[in-house]
């Protein structure tokens, strides 16, 4: 049971260790990945060589090789399981991997489930950005002085507004996702993020640290826009997008500048819509 679990947690950080590849290619084109790429060999150099291959076969079609159980489904295609196959994931005796998309499944000890929001009807139809975010998880000033702290209060803004059930766990979460590879880019942005969250819709809390943090590995400039995502397993392919996206919208100065000079939440909710509007349809 101890090789299965181990050989499961393994799995998962090659996995965010591709994925994490793959964001570093489509925020900074231009970045050296050797240090990544080296760490991803040497993580899968003792994966049995038959998993390794579905993995990577996984890995071509997919953002995500091996995903979680929810609530009796596969969260990687929405197949329903039988209860002996749920079962089985749980008891980790061994690798087990979903009938329908050939996903390996692993049964998280606790999932952060987003909690439902209810809509208005007749609510407008949202467009741009904001079919991502919203006014309520504009954050400004973050007060934290280190990484942890911001993503704290990150983490926190984004359960009393509903958008997660516990933000607790999700900083847990965040900080071994930060573990594994920082998430902080060029230009003074980082993409703090949760992947395979289910029960909701991708969702992003943007937050103005004026003074800047310490957000990443030695040399690095201070860290003072953070973008940070909460990812469902069906909208891990949208999450490199958006990623694309925000990198490209903020590789200008100016639009950087127009978050930071900001005053107020409204006005940072406001230089946000206006600044990827170009970007987000």
């Amino acid at each position: 049971m101890t090789t299965t679990h181990s050989l499961i947690n393994q799995l998962i950080q090659l996995q965010e260790l591709v994925v994490a590849n793959m964001q570093k290619k489509v925020s900074q084109p231009n970045a050296r990945l050797d240090e990544l790429t080296k760490s991803i060999k040497s993580l899968s150099e003792d994966v049995p060589q038959d998993i390794k291959a579905h993995f990577n076969r996984l890995l071509t079609k997919h953002p995500e090789a091996i995903v979680p159980v929810a609530n009796e489904l596969c969260s990687g295609c929405g197949m329903g399981l039988t209860t002996s196959m749920v079962q089985a994931v749980h008891l980790s005796n061994e690798l087990n991997r979903c009938p329908n998309c050939a996903r390996y499944l692993y049964y998280p000890e606790q999932l952060v489930e987003r909690e439902r929001v209810s809509r208005s009807y007749g609510e407008a139809k949202k467009t741009g950005i904001s079919r991502f975010t919203s006014p309520e998880l504009m954050m400004l000033p973050l007060k934290g002085t280190t990484g942890e702290e911001v993503l704290g209060e990150m983490c926190t803004r984004m359960q009393e507004e509903g958008f997660v059930a516990d933000g607790a766990h999700l900083l847990d979460l965040s900080l071994q996702r930060e573990a594994i590879i920082s998430t902080a880019v060029d230009n003074g942005l980082a993409f703090p993020h949760v992947r395979g969250v289910e029960g909701g819709g991708l969702s992003m809390a943007v937050g103005i640290s004026k003074k800047g943090v310490k957000f990443g590995g030695p040399g690095r400039t201070l860290t003072r826009i953070f973008f940070f995502v909460v990812i469902p397993t069906a909208t891990s392919a949208f999450y490199l997008r958006l990623i694309a996206g925000l990198a490209k919208a903020f590789k200008d100065k100016d639009a950087r500048e127009m978050l930071l000079q900001c005053k107020t939440e409204e006005e940072l909710w406001k230089a946000v819509i206006k600044t990827t509007r170009k970007t987000f349809k």
